[in-house]
């Protein structure tokens, strides 16, 4: 199972180059797998809003199932000590940081562009490499 990381959404709302990576990423794995935090609900909306995007907010976590079919990850107030521990101890700014706690929380693995996390203990995945070891899964699962 999947954390997307806010910057896989950023490269579909500003169109960028890897947007097509993550929507065959998006295509290619059922969303029973695939999660987001609020944390990143938010980021995507102020990036939105910075951009002149932000009446077409709503649609696009809509679009995206998102609280529907991808299911919405937080870390309760009692938690947050952990994401300054990730801070200090793994190395990540916060948002980073708030990804790999809730990710770790969960057995989840990182879907990102963020090398930063190439460092940690849990790593990541683009998501052309997570839509790889997803569909290796399935053929091993075939008899």
């Amino acid at each position: 199972m999947f954390l997307i990381d806010t910057n896989c959404f950023i490269q579909l709302v500003r169109r960028r180059p890897e947007a097509p990576q993550v929507q065959a990423f998006l295509n290619g794995v059922p969303r029973s797998r695939l999660f987001v935090t609020l944390f990143t609900l938010h980021s995507i909306g102020v990036i939105m809003s910075r951009f002149g995007q932000i009446e077409d907010y709503i649609e696009f976590i809509g679009d995206l199932g998102i609280g529907r079919d991808l299911a919405v990850l937080k870390i309760e107030v009692t938690q947050l000590n952990r994401i300054a521990d990730a801070c200090a101890q793994v190395r990540l700014d916060f948002d980073d940081a708030y990804q790999y706690v809730a990710a770790e929380q969960n057995k989840l693995s990182i879907v990102s562009f963020d090398a930063d996390f190439d460092h940690t203990p849990r790593g990541r995945l683009t998501p052309a490499a997570a839509l790889q070891r997803f569909t290796d899964e399935q053929r091993q699962q075939t008899p």
